[in-house]
């Protein structure tokens, strides 16, 4: 069950790592379609890091001669990541809840209360989880998987900043690109 709340946690988190990137990029008045496609190719993207943590998570298991001790170790760590990433989420979550309020004021007061600087922890967060999770197990492959998750989740991040990049100068008339 920990193991598909980290996937469910990583689906949001690149959905919202793809609305991030693409916030404050776009002259589009009606942006609903365009915030739409950014969440969309967020939670994409980080379906093909889950699938290389998923072969490696595999691999591991198959080479392992210990698999319960592995088992117990993955399972161990994951529980400790959702402990950290669990309340994070929540806030988040709570505060786009409190954007849906028919007041400026409320989406105003969550972007610069809330939303930004969770934004600007995420970097931190994403850190301690992992090492929160992956330095009281025992075994080394546990270890090893949990910091290329921790790579994997900034790789999406800096893929999806330079896509979005990318997209932002593509429209742009000519001579104006950055």
């Amino acid at each position: 069950m920990s193991l598909f709340l980290l996937y469910v946690l990583a689906t949001l988190d690149g959905a919202f790592c793809g609305y991030r990137a693409a916030a404050g990029r776009s002259a589009l008045i009606e942006k609903r379609r365009y915030y739409r496609r950014a969440l969309l190719r967020g939670a994409t993207l980080v379906q093909g890091a889950v699938g290389l943590s998923a072969i490696l998570l595999a691999c591991l298991f198959a080479v392992s001669s210990k698999r319960d001790d592995l088992v117990h170790d993955f399972q161990a760590a994951s529980e400790r990541m959702l402990a950290v990433y669990l309340p994070y989420a929540a806030i988040v979550l709570v505060a786009l809840a409190i954007r849906t309020l028919p007041s400026v004021d409320f989406r105003s007061a969550t972007s610069v209360f809330v939303l930004g600087p969770m934004t600007a922890l995420r970097p931190f967060v994403a850190i301690a989880g992992v090492a929160y999770g992956i330095l009281p197990a025992h075994r080394l492959p546990t270890r090893l998987a949990g910091i290329m998750v921790l790579a994997l989740m900034f790789v999406v991040q800096v893929s999806l900043d330079r896509i979005a990049a990318r997209e932002a100068d593509l429209s742009l008339p000519a001579g104006l690109t950055g």
